[in-house]
């Protein structure tokens, strides 16, 4: 008789996506191992063996979040022919709209729970430099090929447009009047054609050359000591 196939890398993800979505429902101080059991269509024993704690589970179901995220935030910048076109997918994958509620309302609670924890507020800061990874690369690229002008260094327009995104996202997110995806949208790139010098109404490629000068020291500037942003 073959020996039974581990479960560790089934249940495991199991676990994990349905504790993500107790998370989202619920939110942290809610969670529940019952309730996680209920969801995944295990017993609670299951997730003992996987996670031992709820403590555990928690951090395991941000790292969880964090790396499937992530994993889509590098595909969309792969998603278009021009650095223009790969900002933004960025963009849009973000601000997707089947699973917008869901996937902030799921950061919000971690953003509050890293917040009161000091020794977790480093694991929160490395996750937002790889939120900045994939803008900082397309936005190099597109200032190497001459598509953007920048007005500021390259690591301020990335943080500009991470702390715009986080702020826009959780107005939206809290029904803050006038606020919408479309209209997060069309603010995010306003402005980044404005941060990057692209007149974003010509097809990629014809961007305005307004201002070069300025552009161009700008573009050379190192970059200003950043500060963290509220969240991604």
């Amino acid at each position: 008789m073959s020996p039974r196939p581990a479960m560790g890398p089934t249940r495991r993800p199991q676990i994990l996506a349905a504790a993500a979505a107790v998370v989202a429902r619920r939110g942290i101080t809610g969670l529940r191992l019952a309730d996680v059991a209920e969801e995944a269509g295990v017993s609670v024993g299951t997730i003992q063996h996987y996670f031992g704690t709820r403590e555990r589970l928690l951090m395991a179901t941000f790292a969880f979040e964090t790396d499937q995220a992530l994993e889509r935030w590098f595909r969309a910048a792969d998603g278009g022919v021009t650095p223009w076109q790969r900002l933004l997918a960025l963009v849009d994958i973000v601000l997707e709209p089947p699973t917008f509620r869901e996937r902030w309302t799921r950061w919000l609670q971690f953003w509050a729970a890293y917040a009161r924890e000091p020794r977790r507020r480093k694991a929160m800061g490395e996750v937002y430099e790889q939120w900045r990874a994939p803008f900082r690369r397309v936005i190099e690229e597109g200032v190497a090929t001459g598509a953007f002008r920048p007005v500021w260094s390259i690591e301020d327009a990335v943080d500009r447009t991470v702390a715009l995104l986080d702020g826009l996202a959780l107005q939206t997110l809290l029904e803050a009047p006038g606020t919408s995806l479309e209209r997060i949208r069309e603010l995010l790139v306003a402005s980044l054609a404005t941060d990057l010098g692209v007149d974003a109404g010509r097809p990629a490629g014809r961007q305005s050359s307004q201002k070069p000068a300025r552009a161009a020291r700008a573009a050379s500037m190192p970059a200003r000591p950043r500060v963290a942003s509220s969240g991604t």
